[in-house]
């Protein structure tokens, strides 16, 4: 998401004022979705001896909003307070993340947040503002985190630290009409850079006036598959890396091939959101980009006679094996928690198979338009995620790329941007990789040591 007319400073006051009422003091109650009489935020549910407070930065707000509903109804002991930043015009992960620890610091009661997964459990750790799992809710987290997908985000020095909720995988999705105007075969999307080379030719010899692929231009999610397909890393290990090393051969080839992109005009010059990529596919102007699998439901939803697929990152050299970058949200229960032993058993609830299907409306119990599902990334749960491959509207969004985690550390959201700036900085300005890498590699390493050095807890081996 983008800032529009608001500032920064402004957007995360606004959303530090949406959790300033949170609490246990809420002055009325509504029914699901509704604001409370007394002007707060909606708390579902009445009568109940355990009061929840559910805080949602990661969208999906009409699906999270029945299962509210439905949990309470099945709990009539449980009434839930749901606060909400996904409805303000915006913020970013990194401001969600900001302001989630600004108020849990400020001891803001916050029982139970729904927050992006592959940054936010670390920083959270790192300001000592979310819980161990485990220790509130012993073996049941374990077995429910092992049939969850990117487990492994969540799994660090021991401990368990949140809950995968929902599953983003990043793939290479393509209009299958605009290979066969183009004489391409789409049942035999490129596999390799050289095959991608020749099918953007291709498509741009047809199609001279659109993008043969589209990229997002400051994203560093989006680029780490392309890495990892050439077979190279950024960090010495995927979790609390000592070590950034940007300049070995895979992280170097991949940036100077997307670049090369730029170069022959094969790649977009506007920014992407998620809602220029569906008006670029849908019109056209893309014949392929690389993002979240998710959005060939919204593109088969919002243009149903066209044929669009999903296939995996292309590999620099066949039988590479290939990784996504596993995106999407988790579930934690904040140091300010008020009922941690309530929260988790909501979480579970959440995370478990039965209402994953209710989530996805595989089980439509919970009467979802099909917009608000397809407007959600993929299922946590693995056995879900199986179940749906069979689907026709879901088979493409299941995307098998296996996941893995990107380098996370209490540097990493910062890292991140700094590889993001550089990469735009490659595409727009031709800037030279290795020099836009060896500055980066020097930054993120000072970033790294600097957390070593404050957070020694989170490195036991230092």
């Amino acid at each position: 998401m983008f800032l529009k007319r608001w500032s920064r400073a402004a957007m995360l006051l606004m959303m530090a004022g949406v959790l300033a009422g949170c609490g246990t003091g809420a002055t009325g109650y509504a029914p699901a979705g509704q604001a409370s009489s007394g002007g707060g935020p909606a708390v579902v549910g009445g009568g109940g001896n355990v009061h929840l407070v559910y805080f949602n930065a990661r969208g999906s707000e009409q699906v999270e909003r029945k299962l509210i509903g439905r949990y309470v109804q099945e709990h009539p002991n449980v009434e839930i307070e749901y606060l909400s930043t996904t409805t303000l015009s915006g913020p970013s992960d990194t401001d969600a993340i900001a302001n989630l620890v600004f108020n849990i610091q400020a001891a803001r009661v916050i029982d139970v947040a729904k927050i992006e997964v592959s940054r936010t459990p670390l920083d959270l750790m790192a300001a000592n503002a979310v819980q161990e799992l485990t220790a509130i809710g012993g073996d049941a987290v374990n077995t429910r985190v092992q049939g969850l997908l990117n487990s492994d985000y969540v799994t660090i020095n021991n401990g368990i630290w949140a809950v995968p909720y929902e599953y983003d995988p990043f793939g290479y999705l393509y209009n299958a009409d605009q290979y066969k105007a183009a004489g391409l075969d789409p049942d035999h999307p490129p596999q390799t850079w050289d095959d991608l080379r020749s099918v953007n030719t291709t498509l741009k010899a047809k199609f001279p006036n659109n993008w043969p692929i589209c990229h997002p231009l400051k994203n560093l999610a989006k680029t780490m598959p392309w890495v990892w397909s050439s077979g190279g890393d950024y960090w010495d290990r995927p979790i609390l890396p000592t070590t950034a090393n940007f300049l070995n051969p895979g992280v170097v080839d991949s940036y100077k091939f997307i670049q090369q992109w730029a170069q022959n005009k094969w790649l977009n010059t506007d920014e992407l959101s998620d809602t220029s990529v569906l008006q670029f596919m849908i019109s056209r102007k893309c014949a392929a980009v690389d993002y979240s699998s998710d959005m060939v439901l919204q593109l088969q939803n919002n243009d149903p006679k066209t044929d669009w697929r999903v296939a995996p990152f292309p590999s620099e050299v066949a039988g590479t094996p290939g990784y996504t970058y596993g995106g999407g949200s988790a579930l934690v229960v904040p140091s300010t928690a008020a009922h941690p032993k309530e929260a988790l058993d909501f979480m579970l609830w959440l995370s478990s198979d039965e209402v994953q299907r209710m989530k996805w409306n595989v089980s439509p119990e919970l009467g979802l338009n099909p917009e608000d599902v397809y407007s959600q990334a993929n299922p946590a749960s693995r056995a879900v995620s199986e179940q749906m491959k069979t689907d026709p509207k879901w088979k493409q969004s299941i995307l098998e790329t296996p996941s893995r985690p990107p380098g996370i550390s209490p540097a990493f959201s910062k890292i991140y941007d700094i590889l993001a700036a550089a990469q735009e900085r490659m595409i727009r300005s031709n800037a030279n990789v290795e020099e836009e890498l060896r500055t980066a590699q020097g930054q993120s390493q000072d970033l790294l040591n600097q957390a070593i050095a404050k957070y020694p807890a989170l490195y036991p081996t230092q």
